[in-house]
């Protein structure tokens, strides 16, 4: 099974996290990452603990749906297994997780953990459920069902690009699972090291700008602007008060009214953390 996996990892300044989450999967053969930073010293890093690791630098920050389906591209086997940077495995739960795959009588597309994803579950008679929805810091894809190997929204940069995945899988009739043997620690909002500042105003901006990306995607431009025009005002009502008690605070408002105007005006989804440097 080891063979037919190639683990795809996209990196923004992950330096201080990833290394355990490599530790943790390096009995794979086929591990690549790709580095939004362009950080030749990251690469070099990786290279010298983990030689046989094939690690790709990004000229230009895409974000992470454009980043896995570079990577995925690059891959041969028949699946695929996608981690952030901030997950690792246990030996143990590892070992059950890849001797649990061949079992699964179902040809499913994607394959996550059911843990943390019990509430889309819409089976529950075995060791593996049929689900609506996987969350997105690690899930298995075989690749065998998907002949277009780009996979993510490329226009989405952070935020949905998993919830927004799953919705057009299901709508082709795709077949999702949750797997009671995939267990993986996620730390959480530890994938990238930015500093707290510029974390939380890039966090705020796509959060807002991809809500009404993924509304006005799936469900319509007019649904989209009966629900979101009102949470524009009540946002920017927010920042009007929070501005004239603490203006520290008022900056994640300002920035979640900025990803959302900037959505609405059917902008890309244009701030990266380059430009608050």
């Amino acid at each position: 099974m080891i063979n037919s996996i190639t683990v795809v990892i996209v990196t923004y300044k992950s330096e201080n996290n990833i290394f355990k989450c490599l530790k943790s999967i390096n009995k794979f053969n086929n591990i690549y990452i790709l580095e939004n930073s362009n950080d030749l010293n990251f690469k070099k890093k990786i290279n010298k603990k983990f030689p046989k690791i094939k690690v790709f630098l990004s000229k230009k920050n895409n974000g992470y749906g454009a980043g896995y389906n570079e990577l995925l591209r690059k891959v041969k086997t028949k699946y695929a297994l996608i981690i952030s940077p901030d997950t690792y495995f246990s030996k143990k739960k590892l070992n059950m997780f890849l001797n649990s795959i061949n079992k699964v009588k179902v040809n499913f597309t994607l394959m996550g953990p059911e843990a943390q994803n019990k509430k889309y579950q819409i089976e529950n008679k075995n060791w593996y459920n049929k689900t609506k929805s996987i969350l997105g810091f690690s899930f298995l894809i075989n690749l065998n069902n998907l002949k277009n190997k780009k996979i993510f929204d490329q226009n989405i940069f952070l935020y949905l690009e998993d919830i927004d995945l799953c919705k057009r899988l299901l709508k082709l009739n795709h077949t999702l699972i949750t797997n009671k043997y995939f267990i993986i620690n996620h730390k959480g909002a530890k994938s990238s090291y930015l500093g707290k500042g510029i974390f939380n105003k890039i966090r705020n901006w796509h959060w807002m700008w991809s809500q009404f990306y993924f509304s006005k995607k799936h469900y319509g431009i007019l649904i989209s602007l009966v629900k979101f025009v009102p949470k524009l005002l009540l946002t920017f009502f927010k920042f009007v008060i929070l501005y004239l008690l603490n203006k520290k605070n008022a900056d994640i408002y300002k920035f979640r009214i900025r990803g959302l105007y900037a959505s609405i005006m059917n902008k890309s989804s244009f701030l990266r953390p380059n430009d608050l440097i």
